[in-house]
């Protein structure tokens, strides 16, 4: 046999190899949003446990306003793992943010509520969802870092196989809340219906550490052994903070445009604009589902047309058709299956180009902490306070078109950012391994 084909041969296995460590990386990721996520999907009922109140938008209020808190201690959680992950690598950040992030989800599941030990109640859901966003603030950067450094190759394809099984996360969310729904009465649902799906989200949390025991490190941060950065989140401050601006503006129409999705359009629909609940949860499970669709397909072809050209579309649509689209809904002028399709399909540009394109920013010795402190800024701003922000726009002026509004202003943002990626990218060296 000719030493090439020898070669050829040795390269199949490994290849397969990189694949599997690159799905088991995803997988695990998605198991772990789904912990997260499943607070926004059971907002109603968890104000009604946890926050009392005669008016029910201003229970939901302070609903929205722990889950904006969830997100208060990502930046802390982003700096600290990830400056750990840079120096000590990446497998080990996997291993403690699933098991925290599975203890802290069973936590919420068995919190009394209001009614059984009083202010304590909502103190010790407050606690529970900061140990939440702080153990998360490393998962989806450490994952990225990950995939691109594993099989540079196909950077766009691999980084958008991480958003298409955190989308799966979210849907499998979206689906315990359908099938509780259908199998519990709605006072069986508010008693302990929205407990069980806590409690099961951290067991499949149980699941997804014991998948990633089986992952080593990258490739390609094993070959930094000489060249580590000892105060990698310090360098990242002090030579790339206008990587780190323009990463936040790119992130943050996905982080705004998600956040309507998952957690504010099923409440703004059902208890503001009165559609029918069954509708709204099928119409959404149909919008995540499609938007899983359409990101995997522009993360593909982000490996053959630029990924930025991609997020420059989805923003320009956003910007120039989320008012008319948001007054349509309010005016009931579109099928809510319809409308969820269109927000999946044009949700699916920025999707799936995101990822990449904050993983092109910075080199490999800091990549990890430039993607975790890109990302969990921009969740912070416009993640945690898009419901807060939206809620309190339909609560103090009436205007049914808020979530449009402010979706409007976010992809002026990410728009703006867009157009210095090609400038300032670039760091992913895109030869196989």
């Amino acid at each position: 046999m000719a030493s090439a084909d020898i070669a050829a041969v040795a390269r199949q296995p490994a290849g397969r190899q990189k694949w599997k460590t690159v799905i088991l990386a995803s997988l695990g990721g998605s198991l772990e949003i789904y912990d997260f996520i499943i607070y926004g999907v059971f907002a109603r009922e968890i104000a009604r446990q946890f926050f009392p109140a005669t008016d029910p938008l201003a229970s939901l209020i302070s609903t929205f306003g722990v889950f904006a808190i969830g997100y208060v201690s990502r930046p802390l959680g982003g700096i600290v793992l990830s400056s750990l992950g840079d120096r000590f690598g990446r497998r080990v950040i996997f291993l403690v943010s699933v098991l925290a992030m599975s203890a802290a989800t069973i936590g919420i599941g068995l919190i009394p509520g209001y009614a059984s030990i009083g202010v304590l109640a909502p103190v010790l859901l407050v606690l529970l969802r900061l140990a939440q966003g702080f153990f998360l603030a490393g998962e989806l950067p450490c994952s990225i870092t990950y995939v691109v450094e594993e099989i540079p190759v196909r950077a766009s394809l691999v980084s958008g196989l991480v958003i298409f099984c955190l989308n799966s996360g979210v849907l499998t969310a979206t689906l315990i809340s359908l099938a509780l729904h259908s199998l519990l009465n709605a006072p069986d649902v508010l008693a302990f219906g929205w407990r069980i799906a806590f409690i099961f989200g951290g067991v499949i949390g149980l699941v997804s550490y014991w998948l990633r025991t089986s992952l080593e490190e990258s490739n390609e941060y094993q070959r930094l052994k000489s060249h580590k950065v000892k105060r990698p989140f310090r360098k990242v401050l002090t030579d790339y903070p206008k990587q780190v601006a323009i990463g936040v503006g790119v992130a943050g129409i996905v982080n705004a445009s998600n956040s309507l999705l998952f957690v504010v359009l099923p409440s703004y629909l059902t208890t503001v604009l009165h559609y029918a609940p069954t509708a709204v949860s099928a119409g959404q499970n149909l919008g995540i589902a499609t938007m899983s669709a359409s990101l995997l397909l522009f993360a593909w072809l982000g490996d053959s047309v630029p990924s930025r050209h991609w997020h420059r579309i989805g923003s320009l649509l956003m910007l120039f058709g989320s008012y008319p689209f948001y007054r349509l809904v309010a005016a009931h002028g579109i099928d809510p299956l319809f409308a969820f399709v269109i927000i999946g399909i044009v949700g699916g540009f920025v999707n799936g180009a995101y990822a990449y394109l904050l993983a092109d920013l910075f080199p490999t010795n800091v990549r990890f902490s430039g993607i975790a402190l890109s990302l969990n800024l921009a969740t912070v701003l416009f993640t945690g306070i898009t419901p807060l922000v939206v809620t309190q726009l339909l609560h103090h002026t009436g205007a049914l078109t808020a979530p449009g509004i402010f979706l409007t202003v976010v992809a002026l943002i990410a728009l703006i950012a867009g157009s210095f990626v090609g400038r300032f990218g670039g760091q992913i060296e895109r030869v196989a391994t």
